[in-house]
């Protein structure tokens, strides 16, 4: 036993053990020779290589990132209907959901990643200040690894979540930014599995990545895969028993020639008409491998793959579920952890990029309301868009015909619900203004002055 493990061993001094039987981990048995060792990570090398060449570990890294910002958001403010809408189209056009699932795809694979808020005219190593934003200023995001950023050894004083965390990145590498400094307040900041104080110190400030945790089972299962993939073929297995064979090859010469040449025709006939031809005092045989098992094992180590990160087999592998599981609550469950990862990862930089957006769409300051909620990932059928819609239509309806909301204001939200239902997507801005127009405008009596009573007209004057 190595002298690290016998001190892992001598620590344990308390729990069940079996003198006689040798059972517990202070006895010397198989079980308490085991015990874990320092991990020294994988380098960028290796990560890539594995990203590269493993499916496994793509999906592993790709489907979280893309899940996170797949279904949207959805943005609830007093603005106009319209002005909602221009704030959405612009969220796509700018790229922000690929840029960012890119910032999280590559923290899950390196540890770390920044999204760089690029905005016109505006010194990066700077703090960020919203109301200098101009219109048209912000021209997206960009996406630095890692091991394309150095952080600075400077610390963030301010109290606050980023306390103590790098106060600034420093760019390397071929990207358009390199040599550049990068104040914190203008890098949105993604790790892949948070570490403790420590050891995030020996990764500079950063984070692990997720397929460390994995690694010996994603070995597990590709070395069970591969090994079951040369089992194929030698599953089916021809024995020929010559007579006085060792004799024959000791002897080489004409004896050896003739079984080389009677080995040849076994298999061309074999090949060609299904016939083995052999001496009458040698035999032919064959012997087909069990595979019993053998899906199991490949299974069960799928399984523990998906365990470990969280992402259910129809998600990670595709995998249909078996036996009377229809996979929707392992789905549900995968959607509530995606939920609360965009909670803890994506609300701040979400609500930073949107007071952006909006003051470069408009060159003001977002209402105090501006809020959002991160869409459903599970999408509704046919049928329960049908069911919502209806829904929804009848509350504005009866919203409307209570007059708490005129008719601008339920085109504006029957269009909202559109978003989700598909339905109401074809009531255009100009329909709302009209509606917005006609509710604004005064009564006809207050256009057109009153006319004297027709007595009034014949009655004589003076």
């Amino acid at each position: 036993m190595s002298r690290r493990r016998r001190r892992n061993v001598a620590r344990v001094q308390d729990g069940f053990e079996n003198i006689v039987a040798r059972v517990g981990l202070g006895q010397k048995n198989l079980l308490a020779q085991s015990g874990y060792r320092r991990s020294r990570g994988l380098d960028r090398a290796e990560l890539e290589e594995m990203y590269r060449s493993s499916w496994v570990v793509g999906r592993m890294v790709e489907v979280v990132a893309e899940d996170m910002v797949r279904a949207g958001i959805s943005i609830q403010t007093q603005m106009p209907p319209e002005q909602v809408d221009e704030l959405h189209r612009a969220w796509q056009a700018a790229g922000i959901p690929g840029r960012l699932a890119d910032a999280i795809k590559w923290a899950r694979l390196y540890g770390g990643a920044i999204a760089v808020l690029l905005i016109d005219g505006q010194d990066l190593a700077t703090p960020l200040e919203l109301d200098s934003v101009g219109q048209g200023a912000f021209r997206g995001l960009a996406v630095l690894d890692r091991h394309q950023v150095t952080p600075s050894q400077r610390r963030i004083t301010e109290l606050g979540p980023m306390l103590g965390y790098p106060a600034g990145y420093r760019v390397y590498g071929d990207n358009g930014l390199e040599g550049q400094f990068i104040h914190h307040s203008r890098a949105l900041r993604f790790v892949g599995i948070e570490l403790p104080h420590q050891l995030r110190l020996t990764e500079q400030g950063w984070g692990a990545s997720v397929v460390e945790r994995v690694l010996d089972r994603i070995l597990a299962l590709d070395s069970a895969t591969y090994g079951s993939a040369n089992l194929m073929l030698k599953s089916f297995l021809r024995v020929i028993q010559v007579k006085d064979l060792r004799r024959i090859l000791a002897q080489g010469g004409p004896a050896e020639k003739a079984l080389t040449k009677m080995m040849a025709m076994i298999g061309e006939l074999q090949s060609n008409e299904g016939l083995t031809l052999l001496d009458a005092e040698d035999s032919f045989a064959t012997h087909n491998w069990s595979f019993a098992g053998v899906y199991d094992a490949l299974q069960a180590f799928a399984e523990q793959i998906s365990g470990a990160t969280g992402i259910p087999l129809i998600r990670l592998l595709g995998q249909s579920p078996k036996g009377f599981s229809t996979g929707d609550a392992d789905l549900q469950t995968y959607y509530e952890t995606i939920l609360t990862a965009q909670e803890d990862d994506l609300r701040g930089p979400v609500a930073l990029l949107l007071s952006v957006l909006a003051r470069s769409l408009w060159g003001t300051a977002p209402p105090d309301g501006l809020s959002f909620t991160f869409n459903p990932l599970a999408a509704p059928s046919a049928l329960e868009k049908s069911q919502i819609a209806t829904a929804d239509a009848q509350a504005v309806a009866a919203l409307f015909g209570a007059g708490i909301i005129d008719e601008a204001q339920a085109l504006g939200e029957l269009r909202d619900t559109g978003r989700l239902t598909g339905r109401f997507v074809h009531i255009r801005d100009e329909d709302i203004e009209a509606a917005r127009a006609a509710s604004e405008a005064p009564p006809i009596d207050e256009l057109t002055p009153s006319e004297p009573a027709l007595e009034d007209q014949d009655a004589p004057q003076g």
